[in-house]
Formats: C-alpha cells, structure tokens, sequence
C-alpha cells in the first residue's frame, strides 16, 4: 500500500534576537504585506501575523514571558514548510542578528487511499481518549494542539472539496502527528532527528473487515471510534489481529521520506542566516 508523507506548520525559533530587529521586520512588513500584530496576547510578549495573500502567511512570536532580562530574545516562526520561500528578506534580517537557529515542531502527515472507516488508530497509552467533532477523530484536546503526539484522524477527501474545491475520484484518509522535539536541535542538525512516531501510536489499515470473526469486527471497530479501549490484554489481541492488515510503521515511513521532507524550509532558513 503506497502511503504518501508530508509536513506542515514547521516551527522554528531563532535565539537571541534583539528588539530593534523584530522592529525594523515590523516595518519592512508593514510596507509589504497585510500586517496584524498583537501584543500581550498570549505565551509571547508580541504576536505579529504577516499575509502575502489568501494562501501565503507567517507567524512571528516575539519575546517569550519566561525571557524577563535583556534585550536579546527568542522569535520563533510558524508558516507552512513551501511559505518560507516568500519571506526570504524578513528570515534574512532575522537570521543575521540570532545567535542561532533551532526546531521546534511540524505536523507529520500520512495520507492513505482508503475510506476513514478503514483507519484505525490506538494510543500506546491506554489513559489517552479519543474526542469527536463532526467525522475527525482526535487524541488531544483543542488546548493541546501544539503538543508532541497530538493527533487527528481525518477525511482528507472532505476537506479537500470544503476547503479548496477540489474533488477527488478516489478516497483519501489522512493521520496527522505533531512531531514537537523535546530537546534543544538545531535546525542544522535535524536531518540527525527524524521522529519516532509509534512509541506514541500503533496504526493499521484494515485491508478485508470479512477474514475478521464477528468479535474481533466489533473490537476493532470499537477501538477505532474510541467507543471502548479495553484492558491491555485485549488491546494486544486487537493488535496481533490487526497485524495480520496493514501496519503502519511510523518511524521508517518519516525516515525514507525525511531529507525531502525538511529540505526546502531548511535551506532556505539557513542560506540566509
């Protein structure tokens, strides 16, 4: 089964950045983009939202509240991984006053051809529950969207035609995992830190729903909607049955596809720091 990779919302942070450069980024952006700022609102002392157009963005954040001494804080962005090419003189500016650059989080996607009924999902912790909104299943509430290991299940057919208009043929299902390092990496170095995704969730596609006997059906189908998450004896028996399907390995379908994945944010990033 062919299962396509990709990233989104890449996060980074540059360090030690003085206020006179998120300054002049202001400036330059309020003569060349749709400009919204913030101050106060939030983790960071600034919040400033630059728009290229409808589809274009980047986020900065300025000046973490645990950063109280100096002039020289953290200024982290967050845009899509094919938007930091629009913003080369803003990361230009940026990148010649830090000290460095570091990751910090991407959303790891895994899009599957399949129907979302076909998705089942099983935390690796037992106490993690499943929350519903219309057909999206996740494992992690709205608060803890930035967190490492928050999830979504997702009809990306569905999406695709509310969202952008576009009809697919075939179905589409996507997994969507935060990927959020929980160690200092530079961005330079992050070809070296792949994630490791089924430490937090074990995941399969159920090829043939009719080779199952009637209640490892219902097992599956209950686990996959949240309904019940069993004892671990039975959630091992629902994963031995659903080996038997296909399994989805986390860690080696990110590590063929990493390099392509980080490459273009990266080289960008880092060309012009």
């Amino acid at each position: 089964m062919e299962i396509e990779v990709s990233i989104d919302k890449f996060v980074i942070d540059y360090k030690d950045v003085p206020h006179s450069t998120f300054l002049r980024v202001y400036m330059v952006g309020v003569q060349k983009y749709k400009v919204k700022m913030k101050i106060y609102s939030g983790t960071y002392s600034y919040e400033l939202h630059m728009r290229k157009s409808d589809d274009v963005y980047i986020h900065l954040y300025f000046k973490n509240f645990r950063e109280t001494e100096g002039h020289l804080h953290t200024l982290r962005i967050e845009t899509r991984p094919e938007h930091y090419s629009h913003f080369r003189e803003i990361l230009e500016m940026i990148g010649k006053r830090a000290s460095q650059v570091e990751f910090v989080s991407c959303d790891v996607a895994y899009d599957i051809r399949t129907g979302l009924e076909n998705i089942v999902v099983i935390p690796i912790d037992a106490r993690r529950k499943m929350i519903h909104f219309d057909t999206t299943r996740y494992f992690g509430r709205g608060d803890q969207r930035k967190r490492n290991d928050y999830c979504r299940i997702y009809d990306k057919r569905l999406e695709l035609e509310k969202n952008k208009g576009n009809y697919l043929a075939h179905e589409l299902s996507r997994i969507e995992v935060v990927y959020k390092v929980n160690e200092q990496v530079l961005l330079k170095d992050l070809m070296k830190h792949p994630p490791k995704q089924n430490e937090h969730y074990f995941a399969a596609v159920v090829i043939d729903w009719q080779i199952l006997k009637n209640k490892q059906r219902e097992r599956v189908a209950s686990m996959r909607d949240g309904i019940d998450m069993y004892t671990q004896y039975i959630r091992r028996e629902i994963k031995k049955t659903l080996t038997n399907q296909y399994r989805l390995d986390f860690d080696e379908l990110a590590r063929v596809e990493w390099k392509r994945l980080i490459e273009e944010p990266s080289s960008i990033v880092l060309r012009v720091s």
